[in-house]
């Protein structure tokens, strides 16, 4: 058999196996077809996040690490979620270079050499998911037209890595990571809507050990991820609160018992809860207050823009 059969069998060969593949791994996926926004029911706001984090230093000097006021995780460049600090456990210390001065600056702890250190800190959404309510929509949705009938997938969530921290600096190690979500969901439409809703952000590698009102788990919206969902069913006009907590690694959760409450590490100070604690141009960034978070950075970028 000379050279050019050769290849002419292996190039055959390669696409053979690679439209064997493509079926493979397309036939289970639903496809999102694309929607109106402007016409979307349900909108999400209120958007709040209470993290406790584990770290040890690997390292032989101290080093430092901080809150991320930005997400952005598995969303588009242009839909991100601002946050601000509404309370750290330990207080959190200004930080000697700004990621996000116009929300009031970076802050975040000291690790000694050797040593382990739990923090918590709580997020609200400001803009985006805080006071203005938005949905996430699929990235990339089919724009094609189908008939006569279609499916429908709900509202889709975000998803993001909770190890960011060990990407950027291989040297702090996370040994536990616990996440406490809530948000405010609004039927803005005058009829009553049924409809999936995805949690906005979960995290990836990473158990649901909490929810109410109770969800289910949907693994196949994304890789490795476990998404919170609900089947709601809302009047005109009404509003309804969701909380759900995850915890990292999966083999940190041990029994039932860490599902029954979510208690939050860090409740508001009297100065989180004032008007003070919105840093802007006349009150600037109060001592209470300190936030800035290496959980969801530019390595979770590119891991999201791979996971879409």
């Amino acid at each position: 058999m000379n050279i050019v059969k050769i290849c002419a069998i292996l190039i055959v060969s390669i696409l053979v196996f690679s439209g064997i593949t493509e079926l493979s791994t397309s036939s289970g996926a639903e496809t999102w077809v694309s929607e109106v926004p402007n016409a979307t029911s349900y909108r999400i706001s209120h958007l709040t996040a209470t993290i406790s984090v584990t770290v040890k230093n690997t390292n032989d000097h101290v080093q430092y690490f901080k809150m991320s006021q930005v997400y952005q995780g598995s969303l588009s460049e242009e839909s991100t979620i601002n946050w601000i600090i509404a309370g750290t456990k330990p207080t959190a210390v200004k930080m000697v270079k700004s990621r996000s001065p116009e929300l009031g600056g970076d802050y975040g702890w000291p690790i000694k050499a050797g040593e382990t250190k739990t923090v918590c800190f709580q997020l609200n959404a400001i803009g985006r998911m805080g006071g203005i309510p938005t949905y996430i929509a699929k990235e990339d949705p089919d724009e094609s037209n189908y008939w006569p009938l279609i499916n429908e997938p709900g509202l889709m969530g975000s998803w993001f890595q909770p190890n960011e921290l060990e990407i950027l600096n291989p040297s702090l190690d996370i040994k536990k990571w616990k996440g406490t979500f809530t948000f405010r969901l609004t039927n803005f439409d005058d009829q009553k809507v049924y409809g999936i809703v995805r949690a906005p952000v979960v995290p990836t590698n990473s158990k649901l050990v909490y929810s109410s009102p109770k969800a289910f788990v949907d693994t196949k919206t994304a890789v490795n991820t476990n998404i919170a969902a609900w089947n709601v069913i809302m009047s005109p006009g009404a509003s309804r609160t969701f909380r759900y907590t995850y915890v990292y690694p999966i083999s940190s959760s041990s029994s039932s018992s860490v599902a029954k409450t979510p208690s939050l590490c860090c409740p508001k100070s009297s100065a989180a809860s004032s008007a003070k604690s919105v840093p802007s141009k006349e009150t600037g960034v109060p001592y209470g207050l300190f936030i800035v978070g290496a959980l969801v950075t530019v390595a979770g970028i590119g891991y999201a823009r791979f996971m879409r």
